[in-house]
């Protein structure tokens, strides 16, 4: 793996509660792009044979669309009321935590996920806006109960999702034995297990700060 460069400590928050309703989230684009095999999952979904990832991946969806819907009742549907939020990047980057909170203050920014990867528990969402300027990951984790718990975002900062221990249990298992993600990298099957890199348009040649998220 190639040198990272150093970032400043990550900026921990938690968002005690949303306001009572979000901010209005303006932009004419919708939710991620239909994955090739997203009309399987979504047949699975119709007769209840959905699995953990399919029902943690759909929920992240349905977070999007309503946000850039401006359902601000359904998004809080969603959500733990104490949802925990580390940011990484730029501060004038907190677009999510200013539209959680309502404090937007008119146009919010427009977050339209390109790909959406669920490994377990974790949700890995990843855009970037239309000038491919800035580039954006979410990872969020979805509770027991199903709903939105924890959000780690990460603005301007390439990211790579690593399995520390293939063996802590038998879901951590299932997603050690499972093959990598798309563009995610080679690894033995001893020690950490890639699952997941960033996977921007750009990355041949621009350089970004670079993140290790385990799970």
């Amino acid at each position: 793996m190639r040198d990272r460069a150093p970032l400043p400590v990550p900026e921990r928050r938690a968002c005690a509660g949303l306001a009572s309703e979000l901010a209005t989230h303006h932009g004419d684009q919708g939710a991620a792009s239909p994955r090739p095999d997203e009309a399987a999952e979504l047949a699975a979904l119709a007769v209840g044979e959905e699995s953990e990832e399919q029902r943690n991946r759909f929920l992240v969806l349905r977070l999007y669309e309503a946000l850039n819907a401006g359902e601000a009742r359904r998004a809080q549907e969603l959500l733990a009321p104490d949802l925990e939020w580390w940011f990484h990047g730029p501060p004038a980057r907190q677009h999510m935590m200013r539209l959680l909170t309502g404090a937007t203050g008119g146009v919010g920014f427009a977050f339209s996920p390109r790909s959406v990867d669920a490994f377990g528990s974790t949700v890995i969402a990843e855009g970037a806006d239309d000038a491919r300027q800035l580039y954006w990951v979410h990872a969020w984790t979805v509770g027991p109960d199903g709903v939105i718990t924890q959000l780690r975002e990460y603005f301007n900062t390439d990211l790579t999702v690593t399995l520390l221990s293939s063996g802590a249990n038998a879901a951590a298992a299932a997603i050690a034995a499972a093959p990598p993600k798309q563009g995610a990298a080679a690894s033995s099957s001893a020690g950490p297990k890639c699952l997941w890199q960033s996977r921007r348009a750009d990355s041949a040649h621009k350089s970004l700060p670079g993140l290790v998220l385990a799970i």
